[in-house]
């Protein structure tokens, strides 16, 4: 019985950088947009989101300060415990005229190891995707202040019916941007995010290695770290390439 309980939290906590990082949320069931020209589709069309939505964005401190989001496509190779890394391509129209600052059009697909997608969302400062006609986030944020600067506090929270995680994050040195890649430009902030939660009554503790590229306007997980009953598990995102302007 034992080893029973014992898989079976292996195969749920496996799944856990999936649910509880706001980066790598679970995405719902792909929908094939029409070509990868998807920018334009509803989707992806920024003034189609509902005010509210775009209104408690702006109250978690994410969207109408700061940068706006750069018009830029990169490759990430996101590497998942228990399971084979996936290559994924993210273009970002960048903040279109008009719009709050941290709200890009985004076309994600995933070419490996299982490819799909195109598909077409409106990324918020690359930590969660929404879409017309969504109703509430999947990630909470409490405290974030536009420019970022070394000190900065803010809270990450998740919740859905398999559990919970908090998280507080603090923002660290500047560095340069080049160590996500060497072809991004400008200067990236460090942030630490450590926290707790539960996932289908696991205890776990969670931590995460978060740099905002000040440049793109966008942040980026490149390590994420999950301690629980079983062990610690790893995941996270590495830049495979990166180019400029619209893709």
């Amino acid at each position: 019985m034992r080893s029973l309980r014992l898989r079976r939290a292996t195969a749920l906590l496996a799944a856990l950088p999936l649910a509880l990082w706001p980066g790598l949320a679970p995405a719902q069931p792909p929908r094939e947009v029409a070509a990868p020209e998807a920018m334009a589709s509803r989707d992806g069309d920024v003034a189609a989101l509902r005010a509210d939505l775009v209104a408690e964005l702006a109250r978690a401190g994410l969207v109408g300060r700061g940068e706006p989001v750069a018009a830029f496509s990169w490759t990430l190779e996101q590497k998942r415990p228990a399971r084979s890394a996936r290559r994924i391509d993210e273009r970002f129209a960048g903040t279109p005229a008009g719009a709050p600052a941290g709200l890009s059009p985004m076309v994600r697909m995933v070419t490996s190891p299982k490819p799909r997608g195109p598909r077409a969302g409106v990324s918020v400062r690359g930590l969660m995707v929404v879409r017309p006609g969504d109703d509430e986030l999947e990630v909470r944020v409490e405290g974030l202040v536009f420019p970022l600067e070394a000190g900065a506090r803010f809270r990450l929270s998740w919740v859905d019916e398999d559990g919970s995680l908090s998280q507080e994050c603090v923002a660290g040195a500047l560095v340069a941007a080049s160590r996500a890649h060497p072809a991004i430009p400008g200067g990236a902030r460090m942030v630490e995010c450590s926290g707790r939660g539960r996932y289908h009554g696991i205890g776990v503790r969670v931590g995460a290695s978060v740099l905002y590229l000040v440049a793109l306007g966008v942040f980026l997980t490149v390590d994420e770290r999950i301690d629980s009953p079983i062990g610690r598990l790893r995941g996270g995102n590495r830049v495979l390439s990166f180019a400029a302007g619209p893709g």
